[in-house]
């Protein structure tokens, strides 16, 4: 719709001519046609009492569109209007361009005028088109503004014989093809809360509320007692539906309004009724008295209304024929009831409801492995790996005896043969030859990391005293290639290793023995030299859980390796497949296709508000899929 604030300073009207004309010749400006009008308010109505005519207001941005017959004729002329400064109910309309301008000449001149202007209109005046639509939109209790958007104005037809002696000025008195609704509501003083709403709608069963589509007469004369002007339906709606975006609370503390423009119309007793629905899409229906809406008039109605007459929708369902299907084709689900949106989590990695609302965080894995060889005596189980999630990383005695540790030695595996030839510690043979070092196979201490992330890693050793019936000579333990590694998807990292750097290992891994030692024991567990292979030449850091051979009391040692943390890669919670956002129609039916076979845990999350709050309805099928 064009709408031009003509600003008048200098201004050659034009002679007036058919629109299909590309010149026109100039004319003197006090040959035009100066039209006026009646009316005043941006919103071009002012309500009055119940089945009061509309004042009609104008604005500089109004603009209408006039069409001429007889001497001088046009179509759809855009005039703009000028209020006057002191009674803009009073106004002057002045071409909106000089491509069209009305200029009387001697004879009859019929004039016919439509507010407001669309320059896309076309046809005889006889059936200018018009709609009314059947959706509004109000912005807030209370505000008429949305109302200028549905009014259509048609002026009374005006004719005239000019001539030289009779002045060329036109005033046209228009009026509102249709009426105003105003509808008051307010929740009832025994309610025990305000009602959010979200939309208003008007119903008759006995004529149409909205015209969307329709043409009205702009020929036709309007008598001095009409009921209806000149509209003829093309199209019509037995409803009017009042969106409220927002949506605003219907208050116990008094009426607020709610504005409706409807199409003239009787509606006879039992006819007329209203549908207040709240923010849960329960409906509460008021029915209204008889009403004959007559054009150009207004109708105010006060409605309260009780808490218990709401209606509770039909509560979000869903369901499906089948749990099973194959990759690659699809399985459907059938969606019934109200829900404001709807969410479809399929069950895959990264579209799982369990992290819909908390982060999902990938923790690597975390992989240990070592070598180890039995050296003498005849104490065969006298080592066992243990691991600790609270122990606070202080390695002596004390402190390792107050943490809580973990036996995970069954996850490894441990030499079962005591080797008796003795090579020396610094020498590669005790190591090379086969069979000589047992490795232990990786194990995953994912499963023994708590809420903090931190782990550590002790080997213990413990030999029994000597007891000369069973000769239970202590046993030695070697150890070589101790080895942390951080694994994420295909990626793996050395946390630490023992072999390399011989100064990087020893610091890596502490060794402490037990307060016995120093009474019962000459030798204590402690690092070997460093050697090299005699093939590879590889750096060997050994190490040695050791003793005296025959010791008075038990003995205990603990080779302790560097705290692991494990910090997990957070990829915020998991997205959903949006089936309904808000303000959508809501889907009958939802189909999903999987792309790999397996067994999916499939959520439908249907989100509504309640009177209290929002509400999530969940619906959790567990499917199968095949190949």
């Amino acid at each position: 719709m064009k709408k031009i604030l003509l600003i008048m300073s200098s201004l050659l009207f034009v002679a007036g001519c058919s629109e299909t004309k590309t010149e026109c010749p100039a004319v003197q400006p006090e040959r035009a046609v100066r039209f006026t009008g009646s009316g005043a308010s941006a919103t071009r109505t002012a309500f009055g009492a119940e089945d009061t005519a509309i004042s009609i207001a104008w604005t500089a941005d109004d603009e209408i569109g006039i069409f001429g017959r007889g001497a001088v004729a046009g179509d759809n002329y855009p005039y703009a209007a000028t209020p006057d400064r002191k009674e803009p109910s009073r106004c002057a309309f002045a071409p909106a361009g000089v491509e069209k301008v009305f200029a009387w000449g001697l004879g009859e001149q019929h004039f016919y005028a439509v507010c407001p202007y669309d320059e896309d209109a076309a046809g005889a005046p006889e059936e200018y088109p018009v709609s009314l639509p059947a959706v509004q939109e109000q912005s807030e209790p209370g505000s008429a503004e949305h109302l200028a958007a549905y009014s259509v104005m048609k002026a009374a037809p005006v004719s005239r014989v000019f001539s030289d002696e009779v002045p060329a000025g036109i005033d046209f008195m228009f009026h509102n093809l249709f009426s105003i609704v105003e509808i008051r509501l307010k929740m009832d003083a025994s309610s025990s809360l305000d009602v959010p709403v979200r939309q208003i709608r008007l119903v008759s069963t006995a004529a149409d509320l909205a015209i969307p589509a329709g043409t009205v007469d702009l020929t036709a004369p309007i008598a001095a007692d009409y009921a209806e002007l000149p509209v003829t339906a093309l199209t019509g709606s037995r409803d009017v539906i009042l969106s409220l975006p927002g949506t605003p609370s219907v208050t116990r503390s008094g009426f607020q309004s709610f504005y409706l423009t409807v199409a003239p119309g009787a509606h006879p007793e039992g006819a007329l009724s209203l549908e207040v629905t709240a923010i849960d899409n329960s409906i509460c229906t008021v029915p209204l008295p008889a009403a004959t809406f007559k054009s150009n008039r207004n109708y105010r109605r006060d409605v309260t209304l009780r808490l218990e007459e709401f209606e509770a929708a039909e509560p979000f369902a869903a369901t499906t024929v089948a749990t099973t299907c194959k990759a690659g084709e699809p399985i459907r689900f059938s969606l019934t009831g109200l829900a404001e949106t709807v969410d479809f989590y399929s069950g895959e990695m990264f579209h799982e409801w369990a992290y819909a609302k908390q982060d999902r965080l990938a923790y690597p894995d975390i992989l240990f492995s070592f070598k180890s060889q039995l050296q003498g005596g005849t104490q065969l189980k006298c080592v066992s790996v243990k691991v600790s999630s609270d122990f606070n990383g202080t390695c002596d005695e004390e402190n390792i005896l107050k943490a809580t540790w973990t036996d995970i030695t069954g996850r490894f595996t441990l030499p079962t043969k005591i080797w008796t030839s003795n090579d020396g510690p610094t020498k590669a043979g005790r190591y090379e030859e086969p069979g000589r070092m047992t490795p232990s196979g990786e194990a995953s201490l994912a499963p023994y990391y708590s809420d903090n992330n931190r782990l550590y890693v002790a080997l213990f050793y413990h030999i029994d005293a000597y007891d000369a019936k069973v000769a239970n000579i202590r046993t030695g333990v070697w150890f070589t290639d101790i080895r942390a590694d951080r694994v994420e998807n295909d990626s793996r990292t050395v946390l630490y290793s023992q072999m390399g750097d011989t100064n990087a290992a020893q610091a890596a891994i502490t060794i402490v023995n037990g307060s016995n030692i120093l009474t019962s024991s000459s030798t204590k567990s402690d690092w070997g030299a460093n050697c090299k292979t005699q093939d590879a030449g590889l750096d060997i850091n050994a190490w040695r859980f050791w003793c005296d051979q025959k010791i008075a009391v038990p003995f205990d040692a603990w080779a302790v390796m560097p705290c692991m943390e494990r910090n997990p890669q957070n990829f915020g919670p998991d997205k959903p497949e949006v089936v309904k956002r808000a303000g959508d129609a809501m889907p009958a039916e939802y189909s999903y296709v999987f792309a790999e076979p397996g067994t999916y845990t499939v959520t439908l999350v249907g989100t509504s508000q309640s009177l209290t709050g929002a509400v999530e309805i969940v619906r959790e099928f567990v499917v199968t899929v095949t190949l």
